[in-house]
């Protein structure tokens, strides 16, 4: 008896760690240039209060921030070509920004997840 609990449990754990895998339900390139740029609020539209977004810099460097204020090209988390971004959390989704740093556009390309 005790050993078909233990593979009730077993199941039930493996179940509970299944389902609170991310899935991704959205994509979005966001070009940023010389003024901030945000997430559009259709690539986040499925996103849920707990989401996440992640993605890749190609082409350029960004500054970015995820308190609601604009970054600058000299203020901001410095963002480098090839480095991954991971942002959690709706309201700090709704609230990033970036802007490229000199005269050449980033390009970040994310995937977020519910």
């Amino acid at each position: 008896m005790k050993k078909i609990w233990l593979v009730f449990a077993v199941l039930f754990l493996f179940a509970a760690v299944a389902f609170t895998q991310f899935r991704a339900v959205s994509y979005e390139s966001l070009t940023i240039a010389d003024s901030a740029k945000a997430i559009t609020a259709s690539t986040l539209s499925l996103v849920l209060a707990h989401g996440q977004c992640s993605g890749r810099l190609e082409t350029a460097q960004i500054r970015f921030r995820v308190d609601g204020t604009d970054p600058t090209s000299a203020e901001g988390i410095l963002l480098n070509v090839g480095e991954f971004i991971t942002i959690r959390g709706l309201s700090n989704l709704l609230a990033f920004r970036a802007i490229r740093t000199n005269t050449t556009s980033g390009v970040l390309k994310i995937h977020c997840y519910q």
